[in-house]
């Protein structure tokens, strides 16, 4: 994988290219559809008894009850909506590279690595809790084999995209004064 800022003969809506094997494309799209699923079915209960679903939507206010539970009632599915959306603009500009051959390039607006730059956040948190990461650092007390190999992948992709969309930020900035 490689994930640099636009080439300049690029359009303007682009600000920087990813370029994702096949392989990569899989188990991205894989995980990205589990978290839609995981997320769609959070909606069913509520209750939440997933740990993880905890960490993606934790409480607005702990130490009161009343108030968590009329947020919760309020803008749970608003909230759910948007993570699924985050995840789904992962899976949906990867999946055609899936079954492909060749590494597959892709470019990306603001609005995408920012959505993916979300949904990479959220799988890392499902992968942090099933490793029983609780804060930065922890090597976690469990973990399939690869698994802490995706979840490094992922940091990685997130801290590309950051940057891919800092310079984008600081290029437009220079550009206007």
């Amino acid at each position: 994988m490689k994930i640099s800022a636009a080439e300049p003969d690029d359009d303007d809506s682009v600000i920087g290219i990813a370029v994702v094997e096949p392989a990569e494309a899989s188990i991205l799209v894989s995980l990205a559809d589990q978290l839609q699923a995981l997320l769609a079915e959070s909606l069913e209960s509520p209750v939440d008894t997933d740990s993880a679903v905890l960490r993606l939507l934790p409480d607005a206010y702990r130490s009161d009850p009343e108030l968590a539970d009329e947020w919760r009632r309020l803008s749970r599915r608003g909230l759910v909506d948007r993570k699924i959306g985050f995840a789904h603009s992962l899976s949906s500009a990867l999946a055609p590279g899936v079954e492909s051959d060749e590494a597959r390039t892709v470019r990306l607006s603001t609005e995408v690595a920012l959505d993916w730059v979300r949904g990479l956040g959220d799988l890392r948190l499902v992968i942090a809790d099933r490793m029983g990461i609780v804060v930065d650092g922890d090597e976690g007390t469990f973990a399939e084999p690869g698994l802490r190999d995706v979840y490094d992948l992922l940091a990685w992709m997130q801290d590309a995209l950051v940057q891919v969309l800092e310079r984008a930020e600081q290029s437009s900035t220079s550009e206007s004064s």
